[in-house]
């Protein structure tokens, strides 16, 4: 046993790749939430439900399907953070091809996987969700699908069986520059059955990381699930928000929408589903009913690509600020130009200002801002105004400079023709009247001039040569 699990492993193999576009989510994990949405939870909660009505076709009746997530006393119930370190887990096993139940690691693999950073901090919350994870046990009541005999199942399990750490500083005879100590979990059979009958489907790792808001990433998981089915769904958005993302109950269908908007709008701008108006998105089916629909959004397949080059220079600058080509389409088609130029003005400023508003969801603020038409911001018209005068001031400026350029343009100018008319003067006189009239022009010299007259060199030449010009120049203004 020792051999298939060493101790260390070399450290270009204990690194994560830098992308995970190809990664794994096992199938009852992406259906219902194993944690509360929120990283702060009442310590005193040690219980969570959630619970559904399918339409059951093998037994032709509708059924119900109930998950109970208890926690220990020590550690809680676990939260959003804890849930993306369980999928990391799941990538973990997947880069290692399924190959057993207990699975090798290095906390560092895992925290670069989740894009946290490199911090003792990082690590203590790392190791807090494993806790949790191993003290956790979940109670499924004909939810659990057991995709090796088709059919729903009770299951009563840990999805972890144990955590071994191996700290930093163990001692084992290798060398620390080659290679890195690591760790190990176990599944719990109930689970690793699971991934060996094949109940896994694809997601994009990176993708999931890179969204900012945890209801997006709850999100993601379960429509990705369904839209492998079909790419329409429409859901009740009680149901969908309690028990399948895991909002808190004690929210009406208004605040339930207020709390999804930002993750709609990022999973829009991501270009993961397709942009709804929000008439579309909510519908009230009957009193006091609402239901909430998805459309699947087009993949970046070639002709998307295509599309993209042919794209409009709006939908483009919308697409170099993030937002996805469907959306960024769909926000053109339907608000006027003026108003995008505009509010992707106020967008930029506010990037460049790292404002805590947008940063965290630059694209999906983007969308919203264009949908709900938001104000500019406050330092905006100062800086607009700065910028203006700046822009003044430079116009100005280039045209001192266009109208000193056309001035010496003009003098040189004249200058050639001043002195094409002296050369053919001096050319076209007679030879003994030139003598005559170079003896004359020099006779006029003050004293200073004929200083400088008498000096053998460019000064003096250039001296003699100026006054012959004058004296040219002053007979032919003489007629």
């Amino acid at each position: 046993m020792h051999d298939l699990f060493p101790d260390t492993v070399p450290l270009e193999q204990a690194l994560p790749p830098p992308l995970l576009i190809d990664g794994k989510d096992e199938l009852n994990l992406a259906e219902f939430p194993l944690s509360s949405i929120s990283d702060r939870l009442d310590p005193d909660q040690k219980t969570m439900v959630f619970e559904d009505r399918i339409y059951d076709e093998r037994r032709g009746e509708v059924i119900t399907r109930k998950l109970t997530i208890t926690a220990s006393d020590q550690y809680g119930l676990p939260t959003a953070l804890d849930d993306e370190v369980m999928l990391a887990l799941v990538q973990v096993s997947k880069l290692q091809k399924f190959t057993g139940r207990k699975m090798s690691f290095s906390r560092s693999q895992i925290i670069a996987m989740l894009g946290w950073g490199d911090s003792g901090r990082s690590y203590e919350r790392l190791e807090t969700a494993l806790n949790r994870w191993v003290g956790v046990t979940l109670y499924y009541e004909k939810a659990w699908w057991d995709k090796a005999n088709k059919c729903w199942r009770d299951e009563k399990f840990h999805i972890l069986d144990n955590v071994s750490i191996i700290s930093r500083d163990s001692k084992n005879g290798t060398s620390p520059q080659l290679e890195l100590p690591l760790c190990f979990f176990t599944w719990n059979d109930v689970i690793w059955r699971s991934f060996d009958a094949g109940n896994l489907k694809s997601i994009d790792f990176s993708f999931f990381v890179e969204l900012s808001s945890a209801i997006a990433k709850r999100l993601y998981r379960f429509l990705d699930k369904r839209f492998f089915l079909r790419g329409e769904w429409k859901f009740e958005i009680k149901e969908l928000c309690f028990e399948h993302i895991g909002l808190s109950r004690n929210y009406d269908v208004s605040n339930l929408k207020r709390k999804l908007k930002p993750a709609l709008d990022e999973l829009e701008a991501k270009g993961f589903i397709v942009p709804l108006p929000t008439s579309e998105r909510f519908r009230r089916t009957a009193q006091g009913i609402w239901h909430i629909f998805f459309h699947k959004a087009r993949q970046n397949t070639p002709d998307a690509l295509r599309e993209a080059g042919a794209a409009s220079p709006l939908v483009l600058a919308l697409k170099e600020r993030g937002v996805a080509l469907e959306a960024a389409e769909s926000l053109v088609s339907q608000y006027p130009a003026d108003l995008i130029a505009q509010q992707m003005m106020s967008f930029d400023f506010l990037m460049a200002q790292k404002d805590r508003k947008i940063i965290r969801n630059p694209a999906g603020y983007l969308v919203s801002a264009i949908r709900a038409e938001y104000a500019k911001p406050p330092d905006l018209s100062s800086e607009e105004d700065r910028q203006r005068k700046e822009v003044e001031a430079a116009t100005r400026k280039t045209k001192r400079e266009a109208k000193k350029r056309e001035a010496a343009e003009l003098e040189k100018t004249k200058e050639a023709a001043r002195q094409r008319a002296i050369d053919g003067f001096w050319r076209d006189l007679p030879e003994g009247l030139r003598a005559t009239y170079e003896k004359q022009a020099l006779d006029e010299a003050d004293a200073i001039t004929n200083r400088f007259l008498k000096r053998d060199d460019e000064v003096g030449r250039l001296v003699r040569q100026d006054l012959l010009d004058k004296f040219v120049l002053k007979m032919m203004s003489a007629g």
